[in-house]
């Protein structure tokens, strides 16, 4: 096992800790996670070093790390490159759901809360007009994160306002999936897992908001999963 990927491996488990218990991650939990031996001191030192590199922080009341905002930001590269689809299963589920669905507009609203009851974060979907399609903001609302002022002001700013925050992200030149991780002030200690589809002049937009201790994992392909419907139907 070379360092590199097991750094790599040392800083998914790490993330996905975190964004499951919301607490600093130690170097005997991910030993114990690894499928391959390492020992914690090893594990110690390729933490400080990534710590070093700004991708860990931490916390002055723990030994433990957390990930930053460029450590996520990491993370989700190495995610893209190993990117999973769906499971089959899953996949049927949702084109049996959504293919008892007739009419345009419920199919998006049910889009909207399908993906924020997967992610427990905020979905919008904008249609070819603008129409707005949200859900997912009372789940948020229980998120600790939520309870920071600041934090909550900016997602109620982004859920009041959709159509200017879309804008404000900035040009989304293709239909790839864009995960944006704290790219901008407005979005401190957030993220966008954010998409456009359709042909040019009709272009809707399909996303999940939250805070950067999302499961990014299920996340981007439950986003990617959901626009081939929505392109399909």
């Amino acid at each position: 096992m070379d360092s590199n990927t097991r750094k790599q491996d040392v800083l998914r488990l790490i993330v996905e800790t975190f964004v499951h218990t919301n607490q600093p991650v130690g170097s005997i939990q991910v030993a114990e996670q690894l499928p391959y031996e390492v020992s914690s001191a090893t594990i110690r030192n390729d933490m400080g070093e990534m710590t070093a590199l700004g991708l860990l922080a931490q916390p002055h009341t723990s030994a433990g790390r957390i990930p930053t905002e460029l450590g996520y930001q990491h993370y989700v590269k190495l995610l893209v490159q190993r990117q999973k689809e769906l499971s089959k299963k899953q996949q049927e589920v949702l084109g049996r759901y959504f293919k008892n669905i007739s009419d345009l507009q419920a199919r998006y609203k049910a889009a909207a809360e399908m993906l924020a009851k997967q992610t427990g974060n905020v979905s919008f979907l904008m249609d070819a007009t603008q129409n707005v399609y949200l859900s997912g903001l009372s789940q948020m609302a229980q998120l600790p994160e939520f309870e920071d002022l600041a934090f909550r002001s900016r997602m109620m700013e982004a859920i009041e306002k959709p159509q200017e925050f879309v804008q404000s992200l900035g040009d989304m030149a293709d239909n790839n999936t864009q995960v944006l991780i704290g790219n901008n002030p407005r979005m401190k200690n957030a993220t966008v897992v954010i998409s456009q589809f359709g042909p040019l002049g009709h272009k809707r937009v399909i996303s999940i908001i939250g805070p950067t201790r999302m499961q990014y994992n299920k996340a981007l392909p439950l986003v990617n999963y959901m626009k081939k419907l929505l392109e399909e139907l």
